[in-house]
């Protein structure tokens, strides 16, 4: 399955898939950016670092929709910790996901 973009609220957050070796010159996994509702992500990453990389992006997108602020590095603790969390509950209790997408799908 491909995805694009993100909708949120009233936002549509382009979803960017860079190369490595980009992604390597820039010195990212992933980046937001907010003036641009874009999200960038290196496409070399497997499935469990993707998926972690836009989860914490997507953090960035919550704190700037809801316009918390913390100091970078306060905002990148939470948004790593936040991540890895998930990440971690969603692998180890799979039954969870297709619950919340059966709970959450559009009738």
């Amino acid at each position: 399955m491909n995805i694009d973009k993100i909708v949120f609220g009233s936002r549509t957050v382009k979803l960017d898939f860079i190369d490595k070796d980009t992604a390597d010159k820039k010195k990212i996994f992933g980046e937001f950016h907010p003036d641009k509702n874009e999200i960038t992500l290196d496409k070399s990453l497997d499935n469990m670092q993707l998926i972690n990389t836009l989860m914490h992006e997507l953090n960035h997108l919550l704190f700037d929709e809801y316009k918390l602020e913390l100091s970078a590095k306060s905002e990148e603790l939470v948004c790593n910790s936040l991540a890895n969390g998930m990440c971690h509950i969603l692998y180890q209790n799979q039954d969870l996901l297709d619950f919340l997408y059966k709970s959450l799908k559009k009738d």
